[in-house]
């Protein structure tokens, strides 16, 4: 019960954080996120800010407002040392603390509007004023075939996964998009893969604002995953947790 409650306040403070976001986000000249909002957990707003990173892919800091003092936190994008831009955003700063992918900070709501545009301003300078471009490594190919219950048991002994050990991406590739995809709510992209005789269901979160389904339904594809479970009404199965797809043109 506490870990579906908190992940209820994720998804609240998720979507509130990107509405803020889009409200005045231009990918062309903003090169850090910075946002805040009243009534935000602390406890949750790392988290979103690395989902926000993972759709933006822009440092990104998140500020948790209450009654005039906010309580931050960072993460950021491979090349850009987030200690070290804080440091340069420091004279608007109570306290902050970190190193280059992850960071907290205290503010005061006066000093919100300078840091953000500071924050910006450091951003594009220590990333060469160029629009940082994401890059998916992925590990190794694995067949459908292999997707098992052991392989999901003893990927666990991987982790515990987070920065500086990121969670295993694997790849496949020309499998077939069984029946039509779909959009499932706030922008996933649903649909099912199958790789010879083995069907598995794949969900990408957020996906499906860059892929639609229809490109897709039908279509052979190369598929970038993660192996994850998934519990439906008591039922756990495993799935593809899809970071991205793209369609296979003739004969490659």
């Amino acid at each position: 019960d506490e870990n579906r409650l908190r992940r209820e306040e994720e998804d609240r403070t998720l979507d509130e954080a990107l509405e803020v976001v889009s409200r005045g986000f231009r990918r062309e000249k903003d090169f850090g996120v910075v946002a805040w909002g009243e009534g935000w957990h602390p406890g949750v707003i790392g988290i979103v800010a690395s989902r926000i990173v993972e759709r933006l892919h822009r440092p990104t800091v998140l500020i948790a407002m209450d009654d005039g003092r906010g309580r931050g936190s960072a993460r950021s994008i491979p090349g850009f040392h987030l200690y070290k831009a804080l440091e340069a955003c420091a004279s608007g700063l109570d306290r902050f603390g970190g190193h280059r992918q992850a960071a907290g900070l205290d503010i005061r709501e006066d000093h919100l509007e300078g840091f953000r545009r500071a924050f910006n301003e450091t951003a594009r300078e220590h990333l060469g004023g160029r629009e940082p471009a994401p890059q998916l490594r992925v590990e190794l190919e694995l067949p459908f075939h292999e997707i098992t219950d052991e392989l999901h048991h003893y990927l666990r002994y991987v982790g515990p996964f987070g920065i500086g050990n990121r969670r295993p991406v694997f790849f496949r590739r020309g499998v077939q998009v069984v029946g039509e995809a779909r959009e499932v709510g706030n922008g996933h992209l649903k649909l099912r893969l199958r790789d010879g005789e083995r069907t598995v269901d794949s969900i990408g979160f957020g996906l499906a604002r860059r892929i639609s389904p229809e490109s897709v339904t039908g279509a052979r594809v190369d598929a970038a995953f993660q192996v994850a479970e998934n519990e439906f009404r008591g039922r756990r199965t495993l799935q593809a947790r899809l970071l991205d797809l793209r369609t296979v043109t003739g004969g490659g």
